[in-house]
């Protein structure tokens, strides 16, 4: 996450209007402002709080991150994929590959694959590792999970272009 730290100066009509400014041209200096008189040497400078709290109010607002497109599977993005996943994620996504409309009941491959369904979760989390190893190597890329769960119907689908690109590629 980026950090700014901004040191405004000034009266507090002009750090206000300056925030306002900063925070996207509201005008805050134009609501009624106290008006200061010169302190005498011994009284303390009024109190950092209230510009500060002002400031982090016009700051509070998230800015949401840059939407990338979505961007399809293809032979190299499913090339790099498949290397950093486990072993037992990649049978599964064999698996249902090779069944009608790239969908298979998560109980039948539970049992072809003789795995709990604990173990089978497990070892398809490193389609999240492999995912995220893509996105460091080939840049920003915003690819749909290849292998997702349907719980509605109980069962995983795979996506029908990385299916493709599977094929392309002579795995499946």
């Amino acid at each position: 996450m980026a950090s700014v730290t901004v040191t405004i100066e000034g009266d507090i009509g002009e750090v206000m209007a300056m925030i306002g400014q900063i925070a996207g041209g509201s005008n805050i200096a134009s609501q009624p402002q106290p008006v200061s008189s010169p302190m005498p040497a011994e009284s303390a400078p009024p109190p950092k709080a209230d510009v500060a709290a002002s400031a982090s109010a016009a700051f509070s607002a998230p800015v949401p991150p840059p939407q990338l497109p979505l961007t399809d599977w293809n032979i190299s993005y499913v090339n790099t994929f498949w290397r950093n996943l486990s072993d037992t994620a990649r049978q599964a996504m064999l698996r249902v590959s090779r069944s009608p409309n790239h969908m298979q009941k998560r109980t039948h491959l539970m049992h072809t694959l003789h795995l709990s369904q604990r173990e089978l979760s497990g070892s398809l989390s490193s389609q999240g590792h492999s995912m995220n190893r893509l996105r460091k190597r080939r840049g920003e890329v915003d690819l749909p999970r290849p292998l997702i769960y349907d719980k509605g119907e109980d069962a995983y689908v795979l996506d029908s272009k990385f299916a493709v690109a599977l094929r392309e590629m002579g795995i499946t």
